[in-house]
């Protein structure tokens, strides 16, 4: 989880809270004396590129000019809400408003989506909920965080996961999910369709606990809701205060051109868009692992390019690249997140490109 050479403080083999992942972020940013030149609540609505300038728009209308772009954006921007048919009478949130389960107390909840949003949030709430039922339209491969008391995601080896393929990984990953979670096939879970790693890892130690305890109850996907009532495609109802909704993310990027937006082409080493000069993409990027140390590369393989010591090669051969890469993710991981890699050997394969630091004489 810690970036290079910045040693995360807490206990090494407990999950980092959320003050505690501010604290160390916040930590950095005043080490490397950063926070003077940060300009924060600027909330760009529209950038345009010509004559080798970006132009930034705010939503304010002021207009501020660079030479080059970086999105820093990720993934989870913008909170998709599942189409529902009908009217639905109570409260809707999505799970990235979601903050603690205590406000659930005695009311009837609806958890939309089975991935480890909804799986943490559904054990959570289970505690505290009147009923808690889950609507489950693709079922997920999932796992627990530790196994009797060691976090599994200790069994991560950057160095062994680079020589061995993501073939062989998978199956390991695979075994890993039914020793933890298989046991829930019992309590309705349904059995996963796709294969192992094409969709991210649904992790939650909540979720099992609370399933075992008969706290949550398992359906298909919801038909139509009406009033209180939600209908799910088996024909069995339930009625509902709260429905949440763990239902994934839309890109941010609605601010580019059309063009420019990463959805539209493969990007060169996922970061460099080879069809618009000076555009790149940090942090838009999924994995089996924690994302901080991808988004590290990421960023120093993009600041060597804008110092000059890392060379793009030309537009044609970027694009040919960036759909070579595209193609090999397609075939490790399907085609349901373009942005999903692997890991190790995807920051490996960025230092590569990255010139060596001179040896220091001593």
């Amino acid at each position: 989880m810690q970036l290079s050479g910045r040693r995360m403080g807490g206990r090494p083999w407990e999950y980092a809270p959320h003050d505690e992942m501010l604290g160390y972020l916040e930590s950095i940013v005043d080490s490397e004396d950063i926070r003077q030149r940060l300009h924060l609540g600027w909330r760009v609505a529209a950038a345009n590129h010509a004559d080798g300038v970006w132009t930034l728009r705010s939503d304010g209308g002021e207009e501020r000019r660079y030479r080059a772009l970086i999105c820093a954006l990720g993934v989870n921007g913008r909170p998709r809400l599942a189409p529902l048919t009908g009217h639905f009478a109570g409260e809707q949130l999505h799970s990235a408003s979601y903050r603690t389960p205590e406000r659930f107390k005695d009311r009837d909840v609806v958890v939309i989506g089975l991935g480890t949003s909804g799986g943490e949030v559904a054990g959570e709430v289970a505690e505290h909920a009147r009923s808690v039922v889950v609507a489950v339209r693709t079922p997920m491969w999932a796992m627990t965080r530790r196994l009797a008391g060691f976090p599994l995601d200790w069994l991560d080896n950057p160095t062994l996961a680079r020589v061995v393929p993501w073939s062989m990984r998978r199956r390991t990953i695979a075994g890993l999910c039914t020793l933890t979670t298989g046991g829930l096939r019992r309590h309705g879970i349904p059995r996963p369709t796709r294969r192992c790693g094409d969709d991210i890892i649904a992790i939650s130690d909540a979720f099992p606990r609370a399933v075992r305890r008969g706290l949550i109850d398992i359906r298909p996907g919801i038909d139509r809701v009406e009033g209180d009532e939600i209908r799910f495609t088996d024909g069995s109802t339930t009625r509902a205060d709260v429905i949440v909704h763990a239902t994934g993310f839309e890109l941010p990027t609605e601010f580019l051109p059309a063009h420019a937006r990463p959805d539209k082409h493969p990007l060169y080493h996922g970061i460099a868009h080879p069809r618009v000069p000076d555009l790149y993409f940090v942090g838009l990027v999924e994995a089996h692992r924690a994302l901080l140390q991808i988004a590290e590369a990421q960023a120093a393989w993009t600041a060597e390019v804008l110092r000059g010591r890392v060379e793009l090669p030309p537009r044609a051969q970027q694009v040919a690249v960036a759909q070579k890469e595209a193609g090999r993710r397609s075939r490790d991981f399907g085609d349901r997140h373009p942005f999903l890699v692997d890991a190790a050997r995807y920051i490996a394969s960025l230092r590569r490109e990255r010139p060596r630091r001179p040896a220091v004489a001593t």
